[in-house]
């Protein structure tokens, strides 16, 4: 699962594809969603996991391929991690994951939206990024806007953001049990933080850290989130489990070594 701004047809994705079925003596796939880099940054991520199971997923026959009804290992980078959390935890009928290995996934949320760029239609990201980020136009029209937490404004993220309070249940009156049952079922949960990460704020939104309620100035680790502490999506089943990795690796966002790959992401592709 590709990052925001990227796709399946560039080199870098191709490549970082190519190298984890070198290593690991496995075929892979990059799931494309819709568009790609244009759709990465303006389909809603309520509508990006969906094309992605339905239709990536069935573009490549995924379901009907024999070889991965008994289940399959997904890679996700950066925001292509909560549309394939989306795809383990919300959609029916497809094969189960197994292995799930995330670099640099908003698990918990972000502080504030990175600006696109220099690519011509940034122009219309970073005017959105800069509008109401709770309004339904932005979260209709720009996906960061799903899974943007701000942590002075949480009832109003609870109210009006789309997308993270789904799939994180955090929603009050609206827990699903399902969500929890999916999430836990995996066989072993990897996540990686970048230590120079300034992409995602803050950078321990990879592993499910995030800032308390109405602070900007320290994070608490997963374990001292409700999330974790309520269990909404069972991650503190998993990790009571020991099917957790909390990994830290050097670099910044998503630049993962091939020495820290062969050794924190080949192992979980193999099985």
């Amino acid at each position: 699962m590709a990052g925001i701004g990227d796709q399946c047809s560039h080199q870098g994705v191709k490549n970082f594809t190519q190298l984890l079925s070198n290593y690991s003596g496995v075929e892979g796939y990059c799931l494309e969603v819709g568009n790609g880099a244009w759709d990465s940054w303006f389909m809603p991520l309520e509508k990006q996991y969906l094309n992605v199971e339905w239709f990536g997923m069935k573009k490549m026959q995924v379901k009907k391929m024999e070889e991965l009804k008994e289940g399959y290992n997904m890679v996700g980078l950066s925001q292509g991690n909560l549309v394939g959390r989306g795809v383990i935890e919300l959609c029916d009928g497809g094969p189960p994951v197994k292995n799930y290995v995330s670099l640099g996934g908003p698990h918990a949320g972000i502080a504030s939206v990175p600006l696109c760029g220099s690519a011509i239609f940034c122009r219309l990201a970073d005017e959105l990024i800069k509008s109401e980020i709770y309004s339904d136009y932005v979260q209709d029209h720009l996906a960061p806007s799903g899974y943007l937490k701000l942590p002075n404004a949480i009832p109003k993220y609870l109210e009006k953001c789309r997308f993270l309070p789904k799939l994180n249940n955090e929603l009050p009156q609206a827990k699903n049990s399902t969500y929890k049952e999916r999430f836990s079922s995996l066989q072993n949960l990897v996540l990686i933080m970048f230590e120079h990460d300034t992409v995602l704020v803050p950078k321990e939104t990879s592993l499910f850290g995030y800032y308390l309620d109405g602070a900007l100035n320290s994070t608490i680790p997963a374990q001292q989130t409700k999330l974790y502490i309520e269990d909404w999506i069972g991650l503190k089943t998993l990790d009571e489990a020991g099917r957790v990795k909390y990994i830290s690796v050097a670099g910044e966002h998503v630049k993962i070594s091939n020495s820290d790959m062969i050794k924190y992401v080949i192992p979980y592709l193999q099985g």
